[in-house]
């Protein structure tokens, strides 16, 4: 027949263009879809690598030809699909401010000791109201100029002679706040990333949360331990104000009034001792009691073995954000093996720590000794014979029977020690442990329903719309093959809200042709043909697909902005989606639709 000769010639040159982006489009579909369906080349069968490469070549052929041609990128599963951890943390920014508070305070003081002037150390509430006492009344105007070049966080409110009290200063403490919980959400990405975690996703929940998901977590407890550890690692100087039979007397005075059991060794137990005795004169208010707890592990159970309480500076002057690297290495002089974290420190850091050595060789500090404090528990307190000015320092991990796990703590405290200490201590508060069975039942469950709602939507294509159903089905399944292949070049995250996005989205693909298909029979009812009423029917209805798109479009990037992981999973397959529906719904059934009509004798279109 007539038409049927030619099947290409003689179309427009505007057809040529469209045709050639659909075909650039199905191949970019093919391109970036085919390598995720084709598993994990870490699992594929190999041949022996030859010398000098690590992996040998495929031994299926269809293998090689994705690793040769196809692009590497693939579709990330969420924790949902793949199975993992979910963690809640809670952080404790309270505690944090107030310690910012005290250290500003104490670096105020021995500012103001340098020009003479003598203070108590300060006092910080909860509410972060702060009192410190100054010797000289008549110099409250400097020292509270000092304070405020050390600290934004609180504002002189009134002197009662030498007595100072400040309050917090509102905005600065909401700034500081909301940085310490990005800190804390930066450093434990840093941790993640040096344990190995592919694609963790981590977010801040409320003005005290974070949320950690790690998609196909393999060693849970180890990843729980890094996450929690906060490695808060300071070094201060051990004070000789009493000598240990002293020390230990006032403890068991202090255990006594307070009805503290004797076992009770954790770090806030001893904190309200240390109180104690500062409120009964047994201790001077610029010291603090510490406890050095020796721990064994035990078929995976750390056990107390000993503890020894020692006195030390209240506030550290030297911090682990001054440590420049740390890395773990087996003692060499010890008589029994064990495993040690070297660390250098940053020039400020060398600085400091020289001068902090330097202190603990004078006279008035008889013990000589620095202690070494990892999260509140004294680590290592070592005499000091000399200065130390190279800004080096090394931290003992204590005696294990199991010498393998005490080389994996070593390894873990570098690693956070590296990645940086926490702003602030956390808690776990929620967990939840995907199994990766669960994660294939959701992908199972996912894929069931696409299929029957592509099933169902392909069936009422046909029956309603006839050839133009059949051109609309085309164009639904190059959409959604658009939309995993935008996932996987773009590095996104496939969920289950995800999946749920990739169904709505069927339907709106078909929808936009609902629309043009409604709008061609209109004109065919006025009089037009089957050809006129084709280009009239997609030439007006253009603006109304774009209208409707934008629009979900707006509230897609709504729901990228301002929804949790499960909410945005769900938005980036839509706004994929509505990318891919109006360049199919449009351009593909009309480059389908436009040859249909040109070269067939087709004499109903819609």
């Amino acid at each position: 027949m007539e038409k049927g000769q030619g099947l290409f010639r003689d179309l427009p040159l505007m057809w040529w263009v469209k045709f050639s982006l659909t075909m650039c489009a199905i191949l970019f579909a093919l391109s970036f879809t085919i390598p995720t369906f084709l598993g994990d080349p870490a699992s594929w069968k190999r041949d022996t690598p030859a010398e000098g490469e690590t992996l040998g070549r495929p031994v299926n052929w269809y293998h090689r030809i994705a690793e040769t041609v196809l692009p590497s990128p693939r579709i990330s599963l969420g924790l949902d699909l793949k199975g993992g951890l979910h963690l809640v943390l809670e952080v404790d920014v309270e505690k944090s401010l107030r310690d910012t508070i005290a250290r500003a305070l104490n670096r105020a003081r021995d500012l103001a000791e340098r020009d003479g002037l003598k203070s108590q150390s300060a006092q910080v509430a909860d509410d972060y109201r702060t009192t410190i006492e100054i010797a000289d009344a008549s110099k409250v105007d400097a020292f509270k100029k000092t304070v405020s070049e050390q600290s934004a966080l609180i504002q002189f409110d009134k002197a009662d002679g030498g007595k100072l009290t400040f309050l917090p200063n509102a905005l600065a403490v909401e700034k500081y706040s909301a940085e310490i919980l990005q800190q804390a959400i930066n450093t434990i990405r840093n941790r993640i990333d040096q344990f190995g975690v592919a694609e963790p996703n981590i977010f801040r929940q409320g003005d005290r949360r974070i949320v950690v998901q790690m998609p196909g977590l393999q060693d849970p407890a180890r990843a729980k331990q890094l996450i929690g550890n906060t490695a808060q690692l300071d070094f201060r100087l051990v004070s000789a104000e009493l000598r240990q039979d002293q020390l230990d007397s006032a403890i068991e005075e202090a255990r006594t009034a307070l009805k503290l059991p004797k076992e009770d060794t954790k770090p806030e137990t001893i904190q309200k001792i240390a109180q104690w005795m500062r409120d009964s004169s047994k201790i001077s208010k610029n010291v603090t009691v510490m406890l050095d707890r020796k721990m064994e592990n035990e078929g995976g159970v750390s056990k107390l073995v000993s503890s020894r309480a020692y006195l030390v500076e209240a506030t550290a002057k030297l911090t682990g954000d001054m440590i420049e690297s740390a890395q773990e290495h087996p003692d060499q002089n010890g008589l029994v093996p064990q495993y040690v974290v070297g660390l250098n420190f940053n020039p400020q850091g060398a600085k400091v720590f020289g001068e902090l050595t330097k202190q603990a060789r004078e006279p008035q500090n008889a013990s000589h000794q620095i202690a070494i404090i990892l999260d509140e528990n004294i680590t290592s307190a070592p005499v000091v014979n000399e200065p130390i000015l190279g800004g080096r320092a090394q931290i003992t991990l204590g005696r294990s029977q199991d010498i393998e796990q005490q080389r994996k703590d070593a390894q873990d405290l570098a690693l956070v020690l590296r990645a940086g200490a926490l702003p602030a201590s956390v808690k776990i508060i929620e967990e939840r442990q995907v199994g990766p069975s669960e994660g294939e039942e959701n992908i199972r469950a996912g894929v069931l329903s696409s299929t029957i709602a592509a099933a169902l939507v392909v069936v009422f294509m046909l029956v309603i719309y006839g050839t133009s159903g059949l051109v609309a089905n085309i164009a639904m399944l190059i959409n959604v093959m658009l939309i995993l292949a935008f996932l996987a070049a773009f590095g996104a995250t496939l969920t289950l809200p995800g999946i749920a996005g990739i169904v709505l989205t069927m339907a709106v693909a078909v929808d936009g042709n609902v629309i043009i298909n409604e709008r061609i029979r209109e004109e065919i009812r006025g009089g037009m043909s089957v050809k006129q009423a084709f280009y009239k029917g997609y030439s007006h209805s253009f603006e109304t697909l774009v209208d409707a798109h934008v629009t979900s479009a707006v509230a897609g990037v709504v729901l990228l902005i301002y929804g949790n992981p499960a909410v945005k999973g769900f938005a980036v397959t839509l706004l994929a989606g509505i990318i891919s529906t109006l360049f199919t719904s449009y351009y593909v059934t009309e480059v389908i639709g436009q040859w249909l009509i040109e070269k067939t004798n087709i004499r109903r279109f819609s």
